[in-house]
């Protein structure tokens, strides 16, 4: 039992205080400007969100470069498939923010800047929680290959939530989710959002919004942990790379929900990219490896179809 716990942990003491260093400097500096400038409660212009995700974009290739020059082209095109993988995954998770956002009645243009602020507090939720869920699931990773069976299967059924959602014509309102309904078994709630604050004489709905957020993103880290780790097998190029990604989810969202009817086909790219996925973790459980060169061609190809299929057949076009 010793030997199989050490097995498990060995790839975590391989990370050295440099590489460490190398991650953790660039990007809590980069947290901390993004945080800075974004601190005033303000409505994000489309153009604001895609200067801030290409700053991002830029960062996380900046880290890439560091990955190819200190540990060779290998681990560098397996950071870049985990941050691409990352990326396309959150797409779907950005839309149902969306959705939580419209339920609590924060779609407006005036209501706008508590989007913002709500996920201002969000994303920093969302890279804790990808430290916690991809720690955990790298280790139990290297306990037993077998394992990568079961997480096969948890991004099947990724897939089918995903279909069936593609046929719901009904949103959820998201005002009576669970989690909502547990904050307000034990705590006062004061239906007013005029104060902009999370607590005013008791709990307001945008604090209620924000756990909403919250478990919302715990489910996403869980269900794409697996996807990662179908790929990227190394704590240090697996971790850092969701996390590059995570960061600047803020930004992609106001960008996205700016196009959301041009890409529509993405989502489906995505669940097609699941499928790939995780036919590569049976594949990897059974000793069957697809060399990292291959495994991102195929899901760059699949992303690049999706966004080509929806710029070719316009959701207008295609609904007729």
């Amino acid at each position: 039992m010793d030997q199989i716990i050490q097995k498990a942990i060995e790839p975590f003491a391989n990370i050295t205080l440099e590489q460490l260093g190398a991650f953790l400097i660039p990007f809590l500096i980069a947290i901390w400007i993004d945080l800075r400038a974004h601190k005033k409660e303000k409505a994000i212009s489309v153009k604001d969100a895609a200067g801030w995700s290409f700053i991002w974009v830029v960062c996380a290739l900046l880290f890439a470069a560091y990955i190819y020059w200190s540990q060779g082209a290998e681990a560098g095109s397996l950071y870049v498939t985990g941050y691409v993988l990352e990326k396309a995954l959150a797409v779907d998770n950005l839309f149902a923010f969306f959705l939580i956002f419209k339920s609590f009645g924060l779609t407006s243009i005036q209501n706008q800047p508590l989007q913002h602020r709500i996920l201002y507090w969000g994303i920093l939720g969302a890279i804790l929680f990808r430290i916690v869920f991809l720690g955990l699931g790298a280790f139990i990773v290297n306990l037993s290959p077998y394992v990568l069976v079961l997480f096969a299967l948890v991004v099947l059924w990724t897939v089918w939530k995903m279909w069936k959602g593609g046929d719901d014509d009904e949103e959820e309102d998201y005002t009576n989710h669970w989690s909502v309904k547990i904050v307000k078994k034990f705590t006062r709630v004061n239906s007013s959002i005029e104060s902009h604050r999370f607590f005013t004489h008791g709990v307001t709905p945008l604090f209620l919004c924000l756990v909403c957020i919250e478990v919302c993103d715990v489910i996403f880290a869980f269900d794409s942990m697996p996807v990662i780790i179908a790929v990227v097998k190394d704590p240090y190029l697996m971790i850092t790379s969701s996390l590059w990604a995570a960061a600047g989810l803020r930004s992609l969202y106001f960008l996205l929900i700016a196009a959301q009817n041009k890409f529509w086909a993405l989502e489906k790219a995505v669940m097609v990219l699941l499928v790939f996925v995780s036919g590569k973790l049976i594949g990897s459980a059974f000793s069957f490896h697809l060399p990292n060169v291959v495994s991102l061609s195929i899901v760059a190809l699949i992303l690049a179809a999706g966004i080509v299929w929806s710029l070719l057949k316009p959701k207008n076009e295609e609904s007729q």
